[in-house]
């Protein structure tokens, strides 16, 4: 049986389709909420426990966590690896607030522009949201208050800030085994796992036992679960017959939401590397489009919320099919002229960066001069 390890090679797969439809359903999730529907109309919720856009994030989680510990092994370099990853969030998360904060927003605040320029509500917005330090902020002055969603201006946000931790944590464990670095992936493959038993315990506890239940639990499992089985790869085996098989667990213990939580947990992970790497053929080809779901994720909250603000009337389908292709639109543009410029520079600014780190080194170990 082939394993993970024999598949997890080069670009040729389809995270790029399957992180797109992953941030398309967090759009359509978020449809119920932002119009304001109880949540029987959101079939997963009502079946399951949990909603649809819950799920999308939980396969971001498990696609990044996968992706960005093969970057930092590639890589090898921590300095490439944090570059990489801070050109990957920031320069396309600056422009979406840019022209949501500063465009958007002062478009359909209900207060005089003076006043919500100089409301220190909305500049706290734009800081937070912009640095991701100490989580982000999800309302701007006079915009949507009279929504469902009261004052929800990109509820989508609130993952990126634990992502983005989540990135640091997985630098901060390599950086910690910088003094032996032969024992640094062992080790790594190691912790890796013990670190995603204890969060499962976790989210099992909060989930069963009436313990304190953190949403962002889950994610950092799945992210943790990504993180081990790549560490894993070598071990791990791929097969056709599991594609099969997952789904059809979960379709019988869907009849349970207790059972079907814990098959949840258990198998996501491993039916998203499944996905990724085992169709082949006419489905890769989307591959080579590019990545539109980062796009897609940041910017479909805030155009669902106008659309809904400025039809009342709108549907749960109209409102799906009209914020669906603006939110790809919006997602491309970012793409071609923002994230895929930003990426192309981050081997020149990880080379620039380790040469102004050696200049340093060199003149602290010279000393000064007499």
């Amino acid at each position: 049986m082939r394993r993970l390890s024999d598949y997890a090679v080069g670009r040729d797969n389809n995270f790029n389709l399957i992180r797109l439809l992953a941030a398309l359903s967090v759009l359509f999730g978020h449809s119920v909420g932002v119009l304001g529907l109880p949540p029987a109309n959101e079939f997963f919720f009502d079946h399951l426990g949990f909603s649809l856009a819950e799920m999308a994030v939980d396969v971001f989680f498990v696609a990044s966590g996968f992706l960005v510990t093969a970057s930092l092994i590639n890589r090898g370099n921590l300095i490439a690896y944090l570059w990489a990853r801070a050109l990957r969030i920031y320069p396309a998360l600056w422009v979406m607030l840019v022209l949501t904060v500063f465009v958007l927003a002062p478009a359909l605040t209900t207060l005089p522009l003076a006043d919500y320029f100089t409301a220190p509500k909305t500049w706290d917005y734009f800081a937070k949201c912009a640095t991701l330090l100490g989580g982000v902020r999800y309302s701007l002055p006079g915009v949507f208050e009279t929504m469902p969603l009261k004052g929800e201006f990109n509820g989508s946000l609130w993952t990126l800030p634990i992502e983005f931790r989540l990135y640091l944590y997985l630098a901060a464990g390599w950086f910690a085994f910088a003094l032996t670095p032969a024992i640094r992936i062992r080790a790594l493959t190691l912790l890796a796992p013990l670190a995603t038993a204890v969060f499962l315990g976790l989210i099992l506890d909060g989930r069963f036992f009436a313990a304190a239940f953190n949403a962002a639990d889950i994610r950092v499992f799945m992210f943790l679960t990504g993180t081990t089985l790549y560490l894993w790869r070598d071990r791990v085996p791929l097969s056709r017959g599991f594609l099969f098989a997952a789904p059809a667990c979960l379709a019988l213990a869907s009849f349970d939401k207790a059972a079907f939580f814990v098959a949840y947990v258990l198998l996501l992970a491993p039916l998203v590397l499944h996905l990724a790497y085992i169709p082949k053929g006419r489905i890769r080809v989307f591959n080579g489009w590019g990545d539109f779901s980062y796009g897609v994720y940041i910017y479909a909250f805030p155009i669902q919320q106008t659309l809904a603000f400025l039809f009342p009337g709108i549907g749960l389908v109209g409102l799906i099919a009209l914020a669906a292709p603006i939110t790809i639109a919006a997602a491309a543009l970012s793409w071609v002229l923002i994230e895929k410029r930003a990426l192309a520079r981050k081997d020149d600014a990880a080379a620039a960066t380790s040469r102004a780190f050696s200049l340093g080194l060199a003149k602290f170990a010279s000393g000064p001069r007499t």
